[in-house]
């Protein structure tokens, strides 16, 4: 895939962005019901595929199964079943996730999500660069991933609620925590970005010397936040994401 990023535009993404959301808390209700509980949560993050989202894989009557949401293809899945979501509304997309489970045996009640009564409103484009921009970034994040020595990595997931692609790194294996995720924007932040953050933050953390493009966020929560325009409008994103990923192996020592 190339590595020039799409642009996103705040504005003209958001609406396509919650619709997209809602499918995936649809998708996310499904896979609560049949992957166990993890101390982490986990089991509440979807997995990131070049074209969306898929699920962690589930065992329904005997057989591995993964739902999937198609940023490119515009659909969703389920096992040999899928949805157009230039035709579906999430709450239709779970119904039928509901009829495909009933056809195949599976009794299990699904805990609903709390749908918008906002009509829904989808962009094949805006879907597609976004499927591209996750995909640029779970690349990024299996990177780091891989980098980090020692301690505790979560797996690299979307977690529908926020609607945020996130890692988070345990270098003492305790709470004490650094996380770096990638957000489409939301009211604190009207724009997508990347965010950095420290848990319980330690002295001096804000005080980091920060890569160009980089500002420190204070308001509503405390971390470095780099603007996803940052790094489509440059000529070497890649290079421009690693100095700002470099934070993570800063943060450490300041725990003590």
């Amino acid at each position: 895939m190339d590595h020039k990023l799409p642009q996103l535009i705040y504005k003209d993404l958001v609406p396509t962005r919650d619709y997209l959301q809602e499918v995936a808390l649809a998708l996310g209700v499904l896979q609560r019901a049949y992957v166990p509980k993890d101390p982490h949560d986990w089991h509440y993050g979807l997995e990131v595929g070049m074209r969306g989202l898929l699920t962690q894989p589930m065992t329904i009557t005997g057989q591995e199964v993964r739902a999937g949401l198609d940023f490119v293809r515009h659909k969703a899945r389920l096992g040999d079943s899928s949805w157009s979501l230039e035709q579906y509304t999430a709450p239709e997309i779970l119904n039928n996730i509901e009829v495909w489970l009933e056809s195949h045996g599976a009794s299990v009640t699904l805990q609903r999500p709390k749908f918008s009564a906002e009509p829904r409103r989808f962009d094949s484009q805006c879907s597609s660069d976004y499927a591209a921009a996750l995909w640029w970034m779970n690349m990024r994040f299996r990177e780091l991933s891989a980098s980090l020595k020692g301690g505790q990595v979560s797996p690299i997931l979307l977690y529908p609620h926020h609607f945020d692609l996130s890692l988070v790194w345990f270098p003492f294996e305790d709470k004490r925590q650094v996380a770096i995720g990638f957000s489409t924007g939301d009211q604190t932040i009207s724009e997508p970005y990347l965010y950095l953050t420290a848990y319980p933050e330690p002295e001096g953390f804000s005080g980091l010397k920060l890569p160009l493009g980089t500002h420190w966020q204070a308001t509503g929560f405390s971390g470095a936040i780099l603007p996803y325009s940052v790094l489509s409008k440059s000529a070497d994103p890649i290079k421009v994401f690693r100095g700002y990923a470099r934070l993570i192996a800063a943060a450490q020592p300041l725990f003590g």
